[in-house]
């Protein structure tokens, strides 16, 4: 835990595997070893922004689908996973940040005026 907190980091995981050699290296040098090992792959590491997502759904006419694709293909980090197209539009699952949510509930409702509106399982 020193080593994960020394490098201001969290969501992470480390493992540190030793294979034993006949060398007892008791219980302070077990923690430095594994310690030392730890902060090494850390500092090595290329770390990554975890942006916690969610997945919502919009059922957009077919007048609107193709401006409300071409938005959402410009914006960061959201994206349509799942399209199911009926006689009467596209009802889409859209992948994106979860802080992003109003934002895009109300990109989607101006771009349609009104006529579509997104919905989260929450």
């Amino acid at each position: 835990m020193a080593a994960i907190d020394g490098q201001s980091v969290d969501c992470v995981l480390v493992v540190v595997s030793r294979w034993f050699g006949g060398v007892l290296l008791g219980t302070g040098g077990l923690v430095r070893a594994y310690g030392g090992t730890a902060a090494a792959c850390l500092r090595a590491a290329r770390l990554t922004a975890f942006t916690p997502m969610i997945a919502a759904q919009v059922k957009i006419q077919f007048g609107d689908l193709a401006l409300v694709k071409a938005r959402l293909a410009s914006l960061d980090q959201v994206r349509i996973v799942e399209q199911d197209f009926s006689d009467d539009g596209c009802d889409a699952t859209i992948q994106l940040p979860q802080k992003a949510v109003q934002t895009v509930a109300q990109l989607i409702n101006d771009l349609t005026n009104g006529r579509s509106a997104l919905r989260t399982n929450d």
